[in-house]
């Protein structure tokens, strides 16, 4: 059984605000250490007409050369539109393939497609690593298991 950990940088970013930035390879590395198998890491945000900022287009380079997988989707009248979509996709294709699935979100638009795999795929892990904010009830109550960042410092940038 493989292990997707699929990250929703918009949550990601808000949440951070104050408590620290998420270093994102020393993360997956927690992450395959935790579980005891490799983790592929997943990143979805979106992107305004203008293009991706310098800086983040930098640290997209930096994780895809370390094999993060980057999937960006552009905003629709100012709002972003496809990300939460995709993330529910590829938790229901990971778990339909039998991968656990670490989401770092706090959404509630999650619950259907955590609903969904709770239903019918009940071998498949779903864990929450998220900060210890903005993370809907219903997600909490779906999920086997929450690690929050604050929890590990090694998750974070010193």
């Amino acid at each position: 059984m493989d292990l997707v950990w699929l990250i929703d940088m918009g949550y990601v970013t808000k949440a951070s605000k104050g408590r620290g930035k998420v270093d994102y390879i020393a993360t997956r590395n927690f992450l395959a250490s935790t579980f005891k198998k490799p983790c592929d890491a997943i990143i979805f945000n979106s992107v305004d007409s203008f293009g991706v900022e310098l800086g983040l287009s930098q640290f997209y380079y930096t994780v895809k050369k370390e094999g993060f997988i980057v999937n960006l989707y552009p905003m629709e009248g100012g709002a972003q539109k496809q990300v939460d979509v995709a993330i529910a996709s590829h938790m229901v294709f990971h778990a339909l393939k039998g991968s656990d699935i670490v989401l770092s979100s706090g959404d509630i638009d999650f619950v259907p497609a955590m609903q969904l795999i709770r239903n019918h795929e009940k071998s498949v892990g779903l864990t929450l690593l998220t900060y210890d904010i903005g993370v809907h009830e219903e997600l909490k109550k779906l999920a086997t298991g929450h690690f929050f960042f604050e929890d590990h410092p090694q998750t974070l940038r010193s």
